[in-house]
């Protein structure tokens, strides 16, 4: 991951500002989660930024270059039942905030030659992929008088993953009479196949009262809370925890700007 980082860093900040090679890619993601994950987490919607060198010469139809990426699947917040002292259980607002994060280095081949207004193109990514969620439960007297122990991300696990897919880019110049400067900005679609290694992750598609809740295909996750006026210490079930591999079918709509100056 620490080279996919660096390697956009020099890229974005480094390049030569005349060469026309570089392009500056950015895109909205939506992220369909297929088989196990399918039942358990809803879509994962991203905003992506990355950049492409295209390469000279009679290679100019392939394209290498990095990407990352920053979004979330679940921001909600349900009431669950918690108990607090001997016959003492209250309705608590919770909190969730469950977010991605992905980085990767990437190929991509045109189909056509660079001059055409319209080009289909063939993609293949790989790369790291980052599950984190936030639970924040709220004292039933004060929101703001109950606080958890741990400050991290309740859950927090990665794996690394590989993408296939392709989609179809077009010239902004086609909507002009006079085409002007063609190759200059791109409207870019696309479909990817993104697998990856097992992941933890909570159960956000169907959350509901976690103290109650059981399933022998999820664990419990507990948090510690102290209740900042008696500093007692509680700990709470605040979701279930599932296992699975990455399997997203992902869809993106973007734009490709070329950097530099014409020559």
């Amino acid at each position: 991951m620490k080279l996919i980082l660096t390697l956009l860093v020099i890229t974005i900040f480094f390049l030569p500002a005349q060469s026309q090679q570089w392009k500056l890619i950015t895109s909205y993601s939506l992220g369909l989660p297929q088989q196990e994950m399918k039942e358990t987490i809803q879509p994962a919607s991203s905003f992506q930024l990355g950049v492409l060198y295209q390469l000279p010469g009679p290679l100019s139809q392939l394209l290498v270059g990095a990407e990352l990426g920053i979004g979330g699947y679940a921001h909600k917040t349900i009431e669950q039942t918690f108990q607090f002292g001997v016959n003492n259980s209250s309705k608590v607002p919770v909190n969730y905030s469950s977010n991605t994060f992905n980085a990767d280095l990437q190929t991509r081949v045109n189909l056509l030659p660079n001059k055409n207004l319209i080009i289909p193109y063939i993609n293949a990514k790989g790369g790291w992929y980052n599950f984190f969620s936030n639970v924040y439960v709220e004292d039933p007297e004060n929101p703001n008088n109950c606080k958890p122990l741990d400050k991290h991300n309740i859950i927090n696990d990665a794996t690394l993953y590989w993408s296939l897919g392709g989609g179809v880019q077009a010239d902004v110049a086609l909507f002009s009479k006079k085409r002007k400067k063609p190759g200059k900005v791109l409207i870019d679609i696309a479909a990817n196949s993104v697998r990856g290694g097992t992941l933890d992750y909570i159960n956000t598609k169907h959350l509901e009262d976690a103290q109650t809740f059981n399933d022998k295909d999820s664990k419990p996750l507990e948090v510690r809370f102290i209740k900042a006026s008696t500093q007692r210490i509680y700990e709470h079930t605040v979701a279930q925890v599932y296992t699975s591999p990455l399997r997203m079918l992902e869809f993106r709509a973007g734009v490709v700007i070329r950097l530099g100056k014409s020559r």
